[in-house]
């Protein structure tokens, strides 16, 4: 019989003290938590090739997972065949309920793909925008007037901030999102979501945005009285990295003299800027139009921040910018606390601020199909924080 070592008699003397086992068990549980977070790491990479390759395939099995799972979902057993149209997964006939869901402008695709799944879901749409691999959809469900968003990412973050959106907007006005119902993480880690069907069709036009700001300034600012506002400092909102990033934009030649001259004024200046909870995309394809009024969708960008962030892309993208800046300061023209700066020059900053971010997604997305479009809406913004500022161009 071999002589015990000093690690066995080591080993076998802390066997025997109290809580050893348990010790190991622990250990062995963090290793295993550790192995299954590596597992689903590299799933996740290896989700994310897959769709680039193919993001039909990838999002019909998403939708097939999260069925499985989610007690208010429709199961199939059988497949059935998809017909790929842009972005849009549908089977035939697809319902008229599903419509609405459907993208404006579908991608051109060469000749029509045909996929067969055990997929219940009566549309699937994949995401606008797949940079790096990104992998979310939306799937709808006619007969539980139901739709169902997932992350393949496995974001927990965005999918909370949904989920805190629910609780704050709900609070105060729960008609201005749509109910939710239910929500999960797959083994491999992509979030979903459940929420009821909303009975409107997005808005399609600037122009028609433009026609709702008001009704939605005036909604958002009864969200912010509920919720609370507390002031900001101004160099806790503009710290050195954003200031950093805004003179990169003021470098690449976008922004003119007197406009960037005009916004270091206003950050030498200092000062306080109110913050709530605010959606923060506040597109015209995030507001949809019911007979009882407007309902925004898609509150993965939601928190708290500069209650103007919203404001400016509601400026931005309106198709009437001038009523549109007639609303926000008729609907927010609340009485301002010490310190703090007037309502246009927090819409100035929130423009600004967002333009910032110009130089580091411009590199970003060099050689991306939409780089056009960026530089358009960036070259629009430019215009949009010259108005606020009253500055010719």
């Amino acid at each position: 019989m071999p002589k015990p070592t000093a690690r066995d008699r080591v080993r076998r003397a802390s066997s025997s003290l109290p809580g050893a086992v348990r010790v190991r068990g622990a250990a062995a549980r963090v290793r295993g938590a550790a192995g299954r977070a590596r597992g689903a790491w590299l799933r996740t990479r290896e989700r994310r090739a897959a769709w680039r390759a193919d993001p039909h395939v990838v999002a019909l099995d998403l939708v097939r997972q999260v069925e499985r799972v989610a007690p208010d979902l429709p199961r199939r057993h059988l497949p059935r065949t998809f017909v790929a149209d842009g972005r849009a997964l549908l089977p035939a006939p697809a319902p008229e309920l599903v419509h609405s869901l459907l993208p404006g402008s579908p991608a051109p695709v060469t000749g029509a793909e045909r996929l067969a799944a055990p997929v219940a879901a009566d549309a699937v749409v994949l995401a606008k925008f797949a940079l790096l691999g990104g992998v979310k959809l939306r799937a709808a469900y006619a007969s539980r007037r139901l739709t169902l968003a997932v992350d393949g990412s496995g974001d927990l973050v965005r999918q909370g901030r949904i989920r805190a959106s629910h609780r704050v907007v709900g609070a105060s006005d729960p008609d201005l999102i749509p109910p939710l119902v239910a929500h999960g993480v797959l083994p491999d880690g992509a979030c979903w979501l459940v929420e009821g069907w909303v009975d409107g069709a997005p808005l399609a036009t600037g122009v028609s945005l433009a026609t709702a700001a008001a009704e939605l300034l005036e909604r958002l600012r009864q969200v912010h009285v509920a919720h609370g506002v507390e002031q900001l400092r101004l160099v806790d909102w503009w710290d050195a990295p954003r200031r950093a990033r805004w003179q990169e934009t003021v470098g690449t030649g976008i922004v003119p003299p007197p406009v960037a001259d005009a916004v270091e004024g206003l950050l030498a200046a200092g000062g306080t800027v109110a913050t709530s909870w605010c959606h923060g995309d506040l597109v015209a394809s995030n507001v949809l139009r019911t007979p009882e009024g407007l309902v925004l969708v898609d509150w993965e960008r939601a928190g708290v921040a500069p209650v103007m962030l919203d404001a400016a892309r509601l400026h931005l993208f309106s198709g009437d910018p001038g009523r549109t800046l007639g609303d926000v300061r008729d609907r927010w023209a609340w009485p301002l606390a010490p310190g703090e700066l007037g309502h246009a020059q927090q819409l100035a900053l929130a423009h600004a601020f967002q333009l910032s971010a110009y130089a580091l997604r411009r590199a970003g997305l060099e050689g991306h199909p939409r780089s056009a479009v960026y530089e358009r809406q960036a070259g629009r913004s430019v215009q949009r924080l010259a108005q606020v500022l009253d500055l010719p161009l």
